[in-house]
């Protein structure tokens, strides 16, 4: 599970709560609540930065919005580390600040080949359905040889001694900017596949306020970069 889905929905489930005791909530709690308007808020701020939809529909600051999006963006490339094998070092202090900005800006223009387009939103009992279409980035599949010979290549070096002066730390950092020069020499229009419909239910709380659940917006996280 992506650390970002958790990161996006908690701020968003915080900012619920903090409306909920502050008079007016416009269209959150109205039936001029605009389902598909809401969820492509999310991600336009998600994905691509752009908030306007979602600080209409979620009454979020700009400042709000920009949190999350930044967090998102921190999030994917913990996930990026995880993917690559040096999620511990990623905790770590050790972490060189520059690779790990530069992970950051990685998906920050990744993202903005995002393709998705939200439907019109249904009505039923319990909310509203919106189709939400994506076509995932494949960003990866084109470096996936590159990083694998990189990969063995690094342990046959590191049997043979070429690293044993190194400490822990320069290895790793050694390893993580290597894996990230491949990345971003494939990272230039990367290819989308085929289209993916997901329905995504967006549901009243307790408190009578819209949201999309954890699940759904997993959902939607997964589909829109392939990860091979």
């Amino acid at each position: 599970m992506k650390r970002r889905t958790l990161l996006l929905l908690a701020a968003v489930m915080a900012l619920a709560v903090a409306l909920a005791g502050c008079g007016p909530l416009s269209a959150l709690l109205t039936q001029d609540f605009d389902a598909s308007k809401y969820v492509k808020g999310i991600l336009d701020c998600t994905y691509l930065g752009e908030y306007a939809d979602y600080m209409e529909t979620t009454n979020a600051t700009e400042e709000e919005a920009a949190a999350a999006y930044e967090g998102g963006l921190e999030a994917e490339a913990y996930y990026l580390a995880s993917y690559l094998g040096f999620v511990d070092y990623y905790d770590s202090d050790a972490m060189d600040s520059d690779l790990r900005s530069e992970m950051i800006e990685f998906y920050r223009a990744a993202y903005q080949n995002s393709r998705y387009e939200v439907g019109e939103a249904v009505k039923s009992d319990s909310g509203f359905t919106v189709e939400v279409t994506i076509e995932p980035i494949d960003l990866f599949s084109a470096a996936i040889d590159e990083l694998n010979s990189y990969i063995t290549e690094l342990e046959e070096s590191l049997n043979a001694g070429v690293f044993a002066e190194m400490t822990e730390e320069e290895f790793y950092y050694e390893y993580a900017s290597g894996m990230m020069a491949i990345c971003e020499a494939h990272d230039d229009d990367p290819p989308h596949l085929e289209p993916v419909t997901l329905a995504i239910l967006v549901t009243q709380d307790e408190d009578g306020l819209y949201t999309i659940s954890d699940s759904d917006f997993q959902r939607i996280d997964a589909e829109m970069i392939y990860y091979p």
